[in-house]
């Protein structure tokens, strides 16, 4: 305790520190200059500068900036004014479509989360294939900046870009650099906006009436063995029955039929049509000579969806999250030759949501969709939540009754960066150096307790299937209690709280000559990770780089890059591995032959390889032999029983993954540089993938994971904008195109017995399963040829039926088969902007196609988990009518639904019926905006007013609209993702 004491004080004395030193630079940029130092560094994390051209626009780098022209790396980047005023909250998703080789997907719409997948060029290996983001040169998140912060977003793709940064660069890495102050007099921002949200899909959930409808049916379709006659068939709800849930749905039922016979869309009763988010910023920006700054303080306020009773409870049981975001930049030219700088960032994040933490969205969902509309009541005649011993989760109880849980998020990044000129050396050398420290804790709160839930007792009458009530002696009704009302209890966790330290020196050299441009840097770099929450050491990485970048007569380019990293991780015989990388480059447009070319303004050529890597090994110090404790033995004649300890896995031989990383790019511009267009084809081959060991459990322990896995990875990205006038209207199309394609070439599989069902030869993430291939009639089960599924139950018409791949004769395991690829599609992007005066208006489409995913559970089946039944369900296959059903080919998105059952074990199989595309057409982005300047706004020391309207995820074409496409959740059972309204206003000082 003592020692977590002693932590908290070294970093509440280390934030302090570092806020007064950034308080020290603010005055020094107030005052006025005196003429010292004239000259300006950037640090390695420099800006960018947008809409400029091929030759002159600074790209960022893992360790400095280039200028694009000397740029033969496969890098992309976009400034910060194409998603400042974007409505979604998580900066991750604002990239969806603006950078090539950078696929982005919502998997959720949390608020304080609004998770997002991404991946660079791909998937690549059998383990993580998570890009590294770094902020400012340091490795850190940057989901939730505020997005008035940023400058620019730089996408790092190709071993020429990655191989500096040694283990941790194989998947790719996403850098962002911060606004920072320029000399000048005081600019002020203030940016408001407010937007409605609402879930992009809803389940289109079906009434009492026809649940109960639905329900007769199935359960004669289970009980028919071909010899019951439907007219005379014991239903369990009789037509009586059946009348008054019909009276239900028309809502004339009164008295104690409304609770009896209830008609409840928990869909629709507990999660909102829409719900609100604001977000505020104001910046400032400013200084001289000596001392520059950018200062930004942001609000968010995102509230929940779910439809909670805010009068049942003193406190909120709601989604809801507040965020406090707040930056300090601050440059300083010390001396004529010393350029140092201080970046400070803190955000602290307040939510809560209902019940437990924990996997709470997915409770939520699942007891909405898991619950029948007939089920019962929300609320008895007594006051009290309803249910019943089989339906005890109540969502209107785990909305209100259930307590709620706080989340506390805080984090702080800092770094201070120092460039000391040496040209009394040699004119051109310079040593950086730079310390970062990053704190974040998490802490999550539970005051949940639980709740008892009451069913009316009831008699049913025999000959009509009527509920009538139970009285007590008092005339009151009785109940039947079900579970348990306790006091609010109070747990914790912290899940990810963790401390970082981080230095970089770097000795580099720039020199011009007459027909030749030099550049050469090498630098040593230390990180350390003290992760709080568990009991690991701290992890640590060490490594050097360098780059060699040269230019002769400004066409012709060549670069090393090397990076040569270790980490405690690995054994000490392989702990530091070397990641080179070589790329050349050849300006084509600076030819004789083609400069001054009225046509081709640039053109450049590129190409690179080199090996990056990733360590990704699978656990904690896995090349040690682990043991853990085993259950007692007994030994004596008294029967003592002694602890023991047992292997848990053999010693193995983990390292890192090796990808060898091929490009061949293309840069060209054309027309006086309206058309732009950047190609790049890529080749990648990874290996050394920890995978699991083939060896046959009769062995009686397993290896660790063994590094010999292998996937080959290669595809194509482009780039391609028009930018011109048409009359005073400016306008700017752009195009980006993405795609990947991988194949297993090795994971360690054992030999199958049928070489259909080899996993190493298809893609990553390939799905397997049954092929459908029809309805069973009742002729196809008389049949003696017909292959067997009894395996899956009783078959009955209607039934799904599964092709026997191997003719044996019968439908099991073996007869599974590729089913295709699943969450890797390739995307494309066209967006659209339109300049007038001060009236502006732009769009964003999105498209993706190629992948496939399965619909399953909740989202598919029919009373899942005894649970309520949707639209689709209406479009079933009816045995007692099969010759009015019209069959769209086996494919559940065309139409297709088999036959109705209360289980439907076979129907439920994994299989083609199942596989839906996930091709998406999506309207990301629309904003319409009008800007004032000058007049009354003038008079009023107003530099600019800008009013806007945008819109995300306003329109989708897809192949279902059961769930979401984009969130890759086959059952749905995650928070909606949404779509938004937004208002907004950026003022300007």
């Amino acid at each position: 305790m003592k020692q977590e004491q002693e932590s908290h004080v070294s970093n509440y004395s280390l934030t302090v520190f570092l806020t007064r030193v950034c308080l020290l630079c603010f005055l020094l940029a107030l005052m006025p200059t005196n003429g010292l130092g004239q000259k300006e560094y950037e640090n390695d994390g420099s800006t960018g500068k947008k809409n400029m051209s091929f030759e002159t626009e600074d790209v960022t780098l893992l360790n400095g900036t280039q200028k694009s022209m000397y740029v033969t790396g496969a890098i992309s980047q976009t400034s910060a004014s194409s998603m400042t005023d974007n409505p979604i909250l998580n900066n991750t998703l604002k990239l969806t479509g603006l950078l090539p080789g950078l696929t982005v997907f919502q998997s959720n719409g949390e608020p304080g989360e609004e998770s997002a997948r991404y991946l660079i060029r791909g998937k690549h290996t059998l383990r993580s294939n998570t890009p590294v983001l770094m902020v400012d040169g340091f490795e850190r998140d940057f989901s939730f900046l505020d997005p008035n912060e940023i400058e620019t977003v730089t996408v790092l793709k190709d071993a020429a870009a990655t191989a500096q940064y040694g283990l941790r660069g194989g998947n790719g890495i996403i850098v962002v650099t911060t606004k920072r102050g320029k000399a000048g007099k005081v600019k002020i921002g203030f940016n408001a906006s407010a937007g409605l949200k609402k879930a992009t899909t809803r389940p289109k959930m079906l009434d009492s009436y026809q649940y109960a409808t639905l329900y007769n049916e199935a359960y004669f379709n289970d009980n028919n063995d071909g010899t019951l006659n439907p007219a005379t068939f014991a239903y369990p709800y009789s037509q009586s029955v059946l009348e008054k849930y019909r009276q239900a749905t028309e809502g004339t039922l009164e008295g104690i039929d409304a609770y009896l016979y209830p008609n409840v869309n928990w869909y629709e009763d507990y999660i909102k049509k829409s719900t609100w988010q604001q977000h505020y910023n104001v910046n400032a920006s400013g200084g001289n000579q000596i001392a520059r700054y950018f200062f930004s303080l942001g609000y968010t306020n995102n509230t929940g969806l779910f439809n909670t009773d805010k009068k049942v409870n003193t406190y909120n049981t709601n989604t809801d999250m507040k965020m406090i975001t707040l930056r300090s930049n601050v440059d300083v030219q010390a001396t004529k030759s010393l350029y140092i700088n201080m970046n400070l960032s803190a955000r602290q994040t307040e939510g809560n949501t209902p019940g437990s933490y924990s996997g709470y969205a997915s409770r939520i969902m699942s007891a909405i969709y898991n619950t029948p509309p007939n089920a019962f009541a929300v609320i008895q005649p007594n006051g009290l939540p309803g249910g019943t011993k089989d339906y005890t989760d109540n969502p209107y109880g785990l909305l209100n009754l259930e307590g709620y849980s706080a989340y506390y998020m805080r984090n702080l990044f800092s770094d201070f960066n120092a460039v000391q000129d040496l040209d009394f050396i040699t004119k051109g050398l310079k040593l950086h150096g730079s310390f970062a420290f990053d704190g974040w804790f998490d802490q999550v709160t539970n005051r949940s307790k639980s709740f008892k839930v009451y069913g009316i007792a009831t008699n049913t009458d025999p000959a009509t299937g009527l509920l009538s009530p139970v009285y007590d002696e008092k005339n009151e009704l009785t109940y039947i209690e079900t579970g348990s009302n306790s006091e609010m209890g109070t747990s914790g966790s912290y899940p990810s709280t963790y401390r970082t330290f981080s230095w970089k020196f770097k000795l580099d050299y720039e020199k011009r000559f007459s027909q030749d441009y030099l550049y050469a840097m090498i630098g040593l770099s230390l990180r350390t990770i003290s992760q709080e929450n568990n009991n690991n050491l701290p992890r640590h990485y060490r490594g050097i780089n360098s780059r060699i970048s040269y230019a002769h007569l400004n066409r012709y380019l060549a670069e090393i890059n090397v990076g040569y990293e270790g980490s405690e991780q690995m054994k000490n015989s392989d702990k530091f591995g070397l990641f080179p990388a070589l790329s050349l480059g050849w300006i084509l447009s600076e030819e004789n032959f083609l400069k001054g070319n009225k046509t081709i303004n640039f053109l450049k050529l590129r190409t690179s390889y080199g090996v990056t890597g990733f360590d990704d090994i699978g656990g904690y110090f896995s090349y040690i032999q682990h043991f853990n404790k085993s259950s007692g033995t007994e030994f004596g004649t008294s029967s003592t029983s002694f602890d023991g300890w047992e292997e848990s896995a053999m010693s193995g031989d983990a390292t890192w993954e090796r990808v060898y990383k091929a490009n061949i790019g293309v840069d060209v511009s054309l027309f006086n540089r309206q058309l732009n267009l950047s190609v790049d084809l890529f080749h990648e081959k990874t290996d050394h993938i920890m995978v699991d060991s083939p060896l046959p459990l009769t062995i009686g322990t397993k290896l660790s994971l063994i590094p010999i896995g292998k996937v080959r990875n290669q595809g194509m990205e482009l780039r391609a904008s028009w930018k011109d006038y048409i009359g005073k209207v400016e306008y700017e199309l752009t195009g980006v195109f993405s795609t990947s394609n991988n194949k297993v070439l090795e994971k360690g599989e054992l030999e199958p017995l049928y070489d259909y069902q080899r996993e190493t030869g298809h893609h990553l993430g390939n799905a397997f399963g049954f092929e459908a291939i029809g309805y069973f009639t009742q002729a196809d089960i008389d049949n003696p040829n017909t292959p067997s599924q009894s395996e899956f139950g009783t078959i009955r018409p209607g039934d799904i039926m599964y092709k026997d791949q191997n003719n044996d004769g019968v439908i099991n395991s073996y007869d599974k088969v590729y089913l295709g690829q699943t969450d890797i599609p390739s995307q494309a992007s066209l967006s659209l902007m339109l300049r007038y005066k001060g009236l502006d208006f732009g769009f964003l489409l999105t498209g993706q196609w190629g992948g496939s995913m399965s619909l399953n559970n909740q989202s598919a089946y029919e009373f899942y988990k005894n649970g309520g039944v949707q639209e689709h369900h209406l479009n079933r296959y009816n045995p007692l009518s099969p010759d009015s059903y019209v069959q769209h080919g086996m494919k559940f998105y065309k139409g297709d639904y088999p036959r109705l059952s209360l289980s439907g074990t076979n129907n439920r199989q994994g299989s083609s019926f199942w596989r839906v595309p996930t091709d998406l057409l999506r309207l990301k982005t629309i904003e319409l905006g009008y800007t004032f300047r000058g007049g009354l706004l003038q008079k009023a020391h107003v530099g600019s007013l800008r009013l806007y309207a945008n819109g995300y995820n306003l329109f989708t074409l897809s192949h279902s609209d059961l769930i979401d496409i984009e969130s890759n959740s086959g059952s749905g059972m995650v928070y909606p993702i949404q779509k938004i309204i937004n208002f907004g206003v950026n003022l300007t000082f």
